[in-house]
């Protein structure tokens, strides 16, 4: 009798475990990126695939460097707090911290420059419209406003 209690018991573990699994892959599947992104701005904007191949790049790259930057913002917060754990506050060190992330600004707002222009290369006039206008009114206050 005991053997079929657990019997049961492991097989209904299983089946709980295998349904997590299915579920968390199925979010991975779901959300993995910034493609579900992409692909819901070009179907709002009527893409062609070339177009839409530009912004998926764009998005792909712009993604990256936020992660290095983010990356680098880890690593400055250690720097931090070893200098302030040091015996003797410098500020040198403070200024170096500050100069390498205004670089990694910097950075980005290149990369962010060189994105939009290449994606504002590759949209129509109608299509950049359209765009400005989901930037000027994010989606969800685009339906509220009254705009179709």
């Amino acid at each position: 009798m005991l053997t079929v209690f657990l019997s049961v018991v492991i097989t209904l573990f299983v089946l709980g475990v295998l349904r997590l699994a299915r579920r968390a892959a199925w979010r991975r599947r779901r959300w993995a990126g910034p493609s579900w992104m992409v692909r819901r701005l070009s179907r709002r904007l009527s893409a062609t695939p070339a177009q839409e191949r530009v912004l998926a790049e764009e998005v792909e790259a712009l993604r990256a460097a936020v992660a290095d930057l983010r990356n680098d913002l880890f690593t400055s917060r250690e720097d931090l707090a070893q200098a302030l754990a040091a015996d003797h506050f410098d500020p040198a060190a403070l200024d170096v911290l500050g100069a390498r992330g205004a670089s990694r600004l910097d950075d980005l707002r290149k990369r962010l420059a060189a994105s939009l222009t290449r994606v504002h290369e590759a949209l129509d006039a109608r299509q950049r419209q359209m765009l400005a206008e989901l930037i000027r009114c994010a989606p969800h206050r685009y339906r509220a406003h009254g705009h179709a």
